[in-house]
């Protein structure tokens, strides 16, 4: 209930706010009114009725430019029933027009060509209504005599056709687009003010000079310049302007000197025309801006999406290969900023002579072709000289009567380390396999030697020529069969019985052992931790551990003449990188044992190559089972490996670190 009746309040001071508005345009038309029954060539309420009837809806619209139109004709003849009367063809006019502009769908900013001639063909069409009834209506009171009424409908039709067009357009347009900045308004309103001082010259020039029409030309360079400026709204508002403007200076010269009928008509369809027109300019002009706009949005939408690709590094390139782009991507990937780039080739930056001719040669093809590029894979190295490998994308593009080249570089180092990885595991995977099934059967085999060896040295006396032979073939054969369950080891297949052991524990008891094994040159350093370092693992697969990485550790330091060997003991938790990279890793607490050499280091050639069975660096007498057994071992009971090394670094060496799975 109370939201009715705010929204009628407000209703009823739409309709007051419309009739005094269309009464205040009434009296300013008046003024501009040459014939004795009030016609005008200007009549402004048009125009209000139009707009309040097409932005506040029929009821106020309507309602309140009858109760205006009412209010006019009462102060104008005194005439009550005239005023009753004069209000329906008033309220029947802009009902059509409005009723016309929705139905025909036309746009009240009126942006297109379409929207501005329906606008004005609605206008002259619907501008007819009130002017033919009207007059009528005036016969009987006689206000217009029969025999003008011809002349009167004419001007009054020419009057609300105006209204219609120039307060009528003014409202559609700036009604909900009215928002601009304080130098525009001040602009306009510089605009209005030199059309209505060029009225003034126009009709000075023509009365003073005896001109056979107003100079109107004279009007042009305002209206022209604010149709540039400012499209629609500035077209309608000048127009406002100098509609009255012109309006004013009939009603100032009239009684000065009359002017002929032929000079007020060429005027009126001067503005007419020049409306019209320029109107349709201002499409023109808004749709070159919005294009120009749009192209500039676009342009800075590509140039942010290429600009802040945050992990494609992407640059162009002209023919010669030069560097014209180079985003945000391309500096932190490759350490050049973008003015150290711009201008350079990529020899110059990035990769050789003979990279670069190869990269000529593909903007050369592509150039010729039309086609992207394939994919190519591309070493580089970056501003600090860290080596990187990059999945670069090659494709042109046309900008005018050139060829741009967009390049784009994806960073897959750690894709190519992660694959060579995988590659390498999967590759100890099948080495095991392989391994696992020879020595089966070899281990089958060496047991029937060794069985039969054996037999037949039963069989023979003590200081039979054929004893000594059989002992060394039975010693043989078990040094085989060692290297038998070593192969196991690294396959994964030996019985073992694991329970809790204390890392700790196991270190201590073995180095006694150690020591005398590495001998007098080499002295070990242990910094074990204090915290449980108890895995669940064979105690004699612990005990290989910790022997093989000793004895490997040994022989780096040979060559030195010996050395530190560090052992440590830790208890960690795997990062999220190792847990990614390393699937069969688990997310909790492992024990680590760290053993640390200050030999040479491994090679970058050998490095990858260090875990696979049999292959050794040591010359013969070696199995080059020792590091495989170890690997071997390890994924068994669910633990991983690294190696830490820098090869030709003094005192650096290789450090392992063998992590299992804490109890």
């Amino acid at each position: 209930m109370e939201r009715t009746g705010r929204r009628f309040i407000i209703t009823g001071l739409q309709v007051v706010l419309t009739a005094l508005a269309y009464g205040f345009t009434a009296w300013i038309s008046l003024h501009f009114a040459y014939l004795p029954d009030k016609s005008s060539l200007i009549w402004l309420p048009a125009g209000v009725a139009l707009g309040a009837t097409y932005w506040l809806g029929y009821r106020v619209g309507l309602i309140g430019s009858g109760l205006g139109v009412a209010i006019t004709v009462w102060f104008t003849w005194h005439n009550g029933l005239l005023a009753l009367l004069s209000a329906f063809p008033v309220m029947l006019q802009p009902a059509l027009a409005v009723a016309l502009l929705r139905t025909l769908s036309v746009d009240p900013r009126l942006r297109h060509i379409r929207d501005v001639l329906l606008f004005v063909a609605i206008a002259a069409a619907t501008a007819v209504i009130s002017p033919l009834l009207n007059a009528l209506l005036r016969v009987p009171f006689g206000i217009v005599k029969l025999e003008h009424l011809s002349l009167t409908v004419l001007h009054r039709w020419m009057g609300d056709l105006m209204g219609h067009l120039i307060l009528g357009g003014l409202l559609l347009v700036w009604w909900n687009n009215w928002r601009m900045r304080k130098r525009d308004y001040a602009l306009l309103t510089l605009l209005g003010t030199l059309s209505s001082a060029s009225v003034w010259l126009m009709f000075y020039l023509a009365q003073s000079y005896v001109l056979p029409a107003p100079p109107t030309v004279i009007l042009l360079p305002a209206l022209i310049a604010a149709t540039i400026w400012y499209q629609q709204r500035g077209t309608t508002l000048v127009f406002l302007i100098t509609a009255v403007s012109l309006g004013v200076d009939v009603a100032h010269w009239l009684p000065i000197s009359p002017i002929p009928f032929e000079a007020l008509v060429f005027g009126w369809f001067f503005v007419l025309v020049a409306f019209l027109t320029l109107l349709i300019v201002s499409v023109y002009v808004m749709q070159a801006h919005d294009y120009a706009r749009q192209l500039e949005q676009s342009y800075q939408q590509i140039y942010a999406i290429l600009e802040n690709a945050p992990t494609v590094a992407m640059q162009m390139y002209d023919e010669q290969g030069r560097i014209l782009f180079w985003n945000k991507a391309s500096e932190r990937f490759y350490g050049y900023t973008a003015e150290e780039a711009i201008g350079k080739t990529l020899s110059q930056l990035i990769w050789g002579e003979e990279e670069e001719q190869i990269y000529l040669e593909m903007l050369r093809e592509v150039a010729r072709t039309g086609q992207p590029a394939p994919l190519q894979e591309w070493e580089v190295h970056t501003r600090d000289g860290e080596k990187r490998v990059v999945l670069s994308s090659l494709f042109p593009v046309q900008i005018g009567t050139e060829t741009r080249f967009i390049c784009a570089d994806i960073d897959i180092t750690e894709r190519k380390r992660l694959e060579q990885r995988l590659f390498q595991v999967e590759k100890m995977e099948s080495i095991g396999r392989l391994a696992g099934g020879v020595a089966h059967d070899f281990n089958n085999l060496l047991t029937a030697i060794i069985g039969f060896a054996e037999l037949a040295q039963q069989r023979l006396a003590p200081d039979h020529p054929a004893h000594a032979e059989l002992e060394r073939i039975i010693h043989a054969g078990e040094k085989a069969a060692n290297l038998v369950r070593q192969l196991l080891g690294f396959a994964r297949r030996q019985i073992v019985q694991p329970r809790p052991v204390a890392v700790n524990t196991v270190v201590e008891e073995l180095l006694p052992l150690l020591q005398r094994t590495l001998g007098e040159n080499i002295r070990i350093e242990t910094h074990l931790t204090d915290a449980d370092t108890t895995v669940h693992i064979d105690p004699a697969q612990m005990e290989q551990i910790v022997m093989n990485l000793v004895l490997n550790a040994r022989d780096a330091m040979v060559n030195r003449g010996g050395g530190v060997l560090t052992i440590e003991t830790r208890r960690v938790m795997p990062s999220p990188e190792e847990i990614q990279q390393e699937p069969d890793i688990q997310p909790i607490e492992h024990v680590c044992l760290v053993v640390k050499d200050n030999g040479e280091g491994i090679p970058p050639d050998v490095l990858p190559h260090i875990f696979e069975p049999f292959y050794s660096t040591k010359g013969l007498g070696n199995t080059g089972m020792g590091l495989a057994t170890v690997y071997g071992i390890v994924k068994q009971n669910k633990g991983y490996i690294r190696v830490e090394t820098r090869y030709g670094v003094p005192d650096s060496g290789t450090t392992f670190l063998v992590c299992l799975p804490a109890v």
